[in-house]
C-alpha cells in the first residue's frame, strides 16, 4: 500500500525522514485498514502489509545513520530478547492522542496504543550503546524482577526519549529500573540525553514491593534534561528514588517542570 495520508489516518504522522520506514506486527496474524495480513521475519518491513513479526529482525535490517524509522504497529508486542539500537535509528509506536503544549506526561493519556513486554530473566527491553537514537509513543513494561525498559551504555550520546511510558508494574524489585545508565562506561561519557514528556509508573494500587529508581543514573552523563514528565508510585510500598543520580561525574542534569505522585488514603 502506498502510505497516502487521509484523514484521521497515522501515515502522515510518521516522523520525517529520508531513510526507510520499516514495520513490526505486534503477532503473527494483524488488521491493516480492514485487512487480516500475516507478519513474518521473513518479510521485507517496507510496508504495513508486510510486516515484520519480532522488534530485533527490524533492528538488524535498519541502516545505521541513515534516518531509518521503526513502526511498532498498535497492540501488545512481546519479546525474550533485548533490541539493540543502531546509530541514528528512531522507534515509535502509534500515539494515543493528539499533541497538547505542556502536557506532563505523553500525548493521549498514561497508556499508549503500542506496548512492549520484555519477558526473559532481568531482560533490557531497548539497549542504545550508540549516538542519535530517538524512541517515542511507546509503553514500555520491564516483566521479571530486576527488568529495564532502556539502558543506555557507552557511547549512547543524545538519546531522546519523549511521550513514552514506562510501567513497572509486573515482579516489583529494587533492582527493576525505567531507564537506566549503568555504572562500567565511564570511559565514554554519556552526553546530552533528553527525556520529555513521559509517564513513569511503579507498583500496583494496594500491592506491597518497590522498585527502583525510574531514572537511574550510576555513570557520568553531562547535559542530562528531564522534563514535562510525571513519576507515579501507585504501590504501597515507599518509591525510594524517583530519579537517582549516584555520580559526582554527572553535570549539567536538569529536571524541570515535573509531577511527582504518591498514592492517597481516606478514611
Amino acid at each position: 500500500m502506498a502510505l497516502i495520508t487521509k484523514y484521521g489516518g497515522f501515515w502522515g504522522m510518521l516522523p520525517q525522514t529520508t531513510g526507510r520506514y520499516i514495520f513490526v506486527a505486534h503477532s503473527a496474524s494483524y488488521v491493516i485498514e480492514g485487512q487480516t495480513l500475516t507478519a513474518s521475519d521473513g518479510n521485507d518491513g517496507l510496508s504495513p502489509e508486510r510486516a515484520l513479526l519480532t522488534p530485533q529482525a527490524a533492528a538488524t535490517l535498519s541502516t545505521a545513520d541513515a534516518g531509518d524509522v521503526i513502526v511498532l504497529l498498535q497492540g501488545n508486542h512481546s519479546t525474550a530478547l533485548t533490541v539493540t539500537l543502531k546509530a541514528g535509528v528512531t522507534v515509535t509506536g502509534i500515539p494515543g492522542g493528539r499533541p497538547s503544549h505542556g502536557i506532563k506526561g505523553p500525548q493521549g493519556g498514561k497508556r499508549q496504543r503500542t506496548t512492549i513486554t520484555n519477558t526473559g530473566t532481568a531482560g533490557i527491553i531497548f539497549t542504545v550503546n550508540v549516538a542519535n537514537v530517538e524512541i517515542s509513543n511507546l509503553e514500555l513494561r520491564p516483566a521479571a524482577a530486576g527488568g529495564r525498559g532502556i539502558s543506555v551504555g557507552a557511547s549512547g550520546d543524545s538519546l531522546f526519549v519523549h511521550d513514552v511510558t514506562i510501567a513497572m508494574q509486573n515482579t516489583a524489585s529494587a533492582t527493576t529500573f525505567g531507564i537506566t545508565f549503568p555504572a562500567g562506561v565511564t570511559a565514554d561519557v554519556i552526553a546530552d540525553t533528553v527525556i520529555r514528556n513521559c509517564y513513569f509508573i511503579s507498583g500496583v494500587p494496594g500491592a506491597t514491593g518497590a522498585n527502583g529508581p525510574a531514572v537511574n543514573v550510576l555513570t557520568t552523563a553531562h547535559g542530562l534534561v528531564i522534563e514535562q514528565s510525571t513519576f507515579e508510585l501507585q504501590g504501597t510500598a515507599a518509591w525510594a528514588d524517583a530519579i537517582l543520580s549516584s555520580t559526582p561525574g554527572t553535570l549539567g542534569l536538569q529536571i524541570r517542570d515535573c509531577d511527582f505522585l504518591t498514592p492517597t488514603k481516606t478514611t
